[in-house]
């Protein structure tokens, strides 16, 4: 796709967000705007999230010393105190994917998803991902797929747009970025029916990763 096409992809994507009034409406612009199937976000990969974790959670979590209260990392000896198979069998799956460190970002965008002034600088990924958690409205998941989504629209400058493209992953260059998201899910430019639903933001990060894995730059097959 070239960055032209890119750009008018991208801005129609976001007008029809911006007239949806339900969270249907958002799911129905991935058939609207024919976004090819592979681009979609796999509702067996990335089942919708309903439980909710927040500060209270955290706090009993220290409490029982699963999770260090300095590093909010999980303690050395808590294969010891985990029973349940649910637990057990999660835990040992985060522990062969290498993750164990990553549970600190998310603990930190738990306890801080009242804090506009962040500090955070790496993992903004999982750090957001916390926030999310929460189930505070207006607070997205985020990657670089969304992430290039909004920059394309946001863009003024067309030529600009190809370097957008190829985007990868997100650092601290693109937190402002980011914190302008989070501010444009809960502006006026949404409609307030579709903001009544308190899970709004996940539809729209769903259809933005399907928008832009779409539009992201690939290069060239060699022949």
């Amino acid at each position: 796709m070239t960055h032209k096409e890119a750009k008018e992809f991208t801005n129609n994507v976001f007008e029809l967000i911006k007239k949806s009034k339900s969270t249907k409406n958002i799911d129905d612009i991935h058939n609207t705007l024919k976004i090819p199937s592979k681009n979609r976000m796999k509702s067996e990969l990335y089942p919708q999230i309903k439980f909710q974790l927040d500060k209270k959670d955290i706090e009993l979590l220290i409490k029982d010393e699963i999770i260090d209260k300095e590093t909010f990392l999980f303690n050395n000896d808590i294969t010891d105190k985990i029973t349940d198979p649910l637990a057990k069998l999660l835990y040992a799956t985060v522990w062969k994917n290498g993750d164990l460190k990553k549970i600190k970002h998310i603990i930190n965008g738990v306890l801080k998803v009242d804090n506009n002034d962040d500090e955070q600088n790496d993992a903004l990924v999982f750090y957001q991902f916390g926030k999310h958690l929460t189930k505070k409205s207006g607070q997205p998941i985020i990657d670089q797929h969304v992430i290039r989504a909004f920059a394309i629209y946001k863009s003024t400058d067309v030529n600009n747009v190809e370097k957008i493209q190829k985007l990868e992953a997100l650092n601290k260059n693109h937190k402002k970025l980011i914190t302008d998201y989070i501010l444009w899910l809960n502006s006026n430019e949404l409609t307030d029916d579709l903001k009544s639903n308190a899970d709004y933001s996940y539809f729209i990060d769903k259809l933005l990763f399907a928008t832009g894995k779409t539009i992201k730059f690939e290069k060239p097959k060699r022949k």
